[in-house]
């Protein structure tokens, strides 16, 4: 009886440090993305609801980042879950160039739920459609917030709705994290509070 519940013991003991262990890996991960992670802006329109166990957050919704052509040298695959957009930053704006479904190389990429894909028209002399558009959903929506700032920020974005709202995200690896949301030049909260 004494040597099963010491037995009992090591093992619960043994599966908090391997719980402990997940939790500080992920945590580490986190942090590593935004120290180290290429700085990648999308336009979003922000919606602000509640959710009583995890507290004030920002919807997003990313504008010009559900949708990107095919990439040329991909075979087609619509069993695939997951697809990698390719990021690359342009004069107006960041943007996604293209999604691949296998995993690149080099460059800046960001692992995406593929949604469906658009077969477009097939050439009789072509195997694969021009203009396959892959339909995706970025890996994150949400965007937590202080519960003080953000009842402000909604008041503020919605009477404003001219203002002009970016997610500031890190990409490394494949990995992304929204490290701010951005008014022009300025960080969200700062914006609400100078309001």
């Amino acid at each position: 009886m004494r040597g099963t519940k010491l037995f009992l013991g090591i093992v619960f003991g043994v599966l908090c440090v391997v719980q402990l262990g997940a939790i500080l890996f992920q945590m580490m991960s986190y942090e590593r993305i935004l120290k180290e992670g290429e700085v990648f802006y999308f336009k979003v329109l922000p919606l602000d609801p509640y959710d009583p166990f995890r507290g004030r957050y920002v919807t997003l919704r990313f504008e010009n980042a559900t949708k990107a052509p095919l990439a040329s040298n991909e075979s087609m695959d619509e069993t695939s879950p997951k697809g990698y957009a390719l990021l690359e930053h342009q004069e107006k704006g960041d943007a996604i160039k293209e999604v691949r479904f296998s995993k690149p190389a080099n460059g800046h990429f960001l692992e995406v739920n593929v949604q469906y894909i658009n077969q477009g028209s097939v050439p009789k002399s072509a195997e694969k459609p021009e203009h396959a558009n892959v339909y995706f959903s970025l890996p994150f929506d949400r965007f937590y917030m202080r519960e003080d700032i953000a009842p402000k920020a909604e008041k503020v974005l919605r009477a404003r709705s001219g203002v002009s709202v970016k997610a500031k995200l890190r990409v490394l690896g494949g990995k992304g994290v929204i490290e701010d949301l951005v008014v022009g030049e300025t960080p969200l909260s700062q914006f609400v509070q100078s309001e």
